[in-house]
Order: C-alpha cells, then sequence, then structure tokens
C-alpha cells in the first residue's frame, strides 16, 4: 500500500528544485496503479548535488537523521513510523555513478532516465518498469545476495507492465 507521505514528499521535494526519483516498493505501487506488498520505507535517488536540499526539505517536515550519510552514498531519515532512504547519485556522467560507498556500482545507460506518472493528481518522478527491473538485479549482484522475496514480489508486479 501506497505509504500516506510519499505523494507530499515528492511534492515537497519538487517545490524545493530537488531533482529526485522516487524508487523501491513504493514506485512499483505507482507504476502498477495499486497495492504490491508491505513496505517499510520511502526510497529516493536523489541526483547528489540536490542531497543537501532534499535532507533540508526533510528536516523542515519533521524528520531527523537516523543512519548513514550523503557522502557515504545512503542515508536514512525517520519521523514517526515512516524511514525515507536517499541515494544520491552523479548522472551527469556515462555511466551514471551513484557515491560513496556504493561508488562502485556499475549501472546500466540509461537507467535514471525520469519516467512520469500520475498518482492521485500528483506527478511522481520515478524510472522506466526496465530500470526498476534492471535496478534489482544490479543491486542484488552488487551486495552479492539473491533477490528477497520483496524483490521478487516487485519483478513479478513490474512484469506485468509493457515497458
Amino acid at each position: 500500500m501506497l505509504h500516506p507521505d510519499t505523494l507530499p514528499l515528492v511534492q515537497a521535494f519538487a517545490q524545493a528544485g530537488v531533482t529526485c526519483w522516487l524508487i523501491g516498493g513504493q514506485a512499483v505501487e505507482v507504476l502498477c496503479g495499486g497495492n504490491v506488498r508491505p513496505h517499510d520505507d520511502i526510497d529516493f535517488l536523489v541526483r547528489e548535488g540536490d542531497g543537501a536540499r532534499a535532507v533540508a526539505v526533510l528536516e523542515g517536515l519533521g524528520f531527523t537523521h537516523a543512519h548513514g550519510s550523503l557522502a557515504a552514498g545512503d542515508v536514512f531519515y525517520r519521523r514517526g513510523d515512516v524511514l525515507v532512504d536517499l541515494v544520491p547519485i552523479r548522472d551527469d556522467v556515462d555511466p551514471p555513478r551513484t557515491v560513496g560507498e556504493l561508488a562502485s556500482i556499475v549501472w546500466p545507460a540509461g537507467i535514471f532516465t525520469t519516467y512520469m506518472v500520475e498518482w492521485a493528481g500528483v506527478r511522481v518522478p520515478t524510472l522506466t518498469p526496465a530500470g526498476h527491473r534492471a535496478m534489482k538485479g544490479v543491486v542484488a549482484t552488487f551486495y552479492g545476495v539473491e533477490l528477497r522475496e520483496k524483490d521478487r514480489a516487485d519483478l513479478a508486479a513490474l512484469a506485468t507492465l509493457s515497458q
């Protein structure tokens, strides 16, 4: 189920001029148009140069730092029961790169192409369904793990889409 804070966060980032992409389970819900699986966080890729502004938006909305850092490549902020994950990327280089501890991930060309989806009157920037499918595989390979059950659920839902 789409977390009630997802769309307000998308709007707050857009109003602050933050270039970001909703990813993970929340994005799969938006792409598939409905409930896919339970979620424990809201994940965003954020353009590296917009990272500090994204953090300021979260802090302005009452989120507090939970762990990680932008420089390390992954930072989490919490407010109540919602956890927001920001992953900074450099999409100005080819191939695109994550930063810090995630800098050695090799992303496919074009994976961070913005794909807009309308949900409840809000334009949500995300990746194409193919981009999300690729991301699941790249991340599992990077960490040297099998796909988790939630990743398999996301992939099954994404397989129903044409892109």
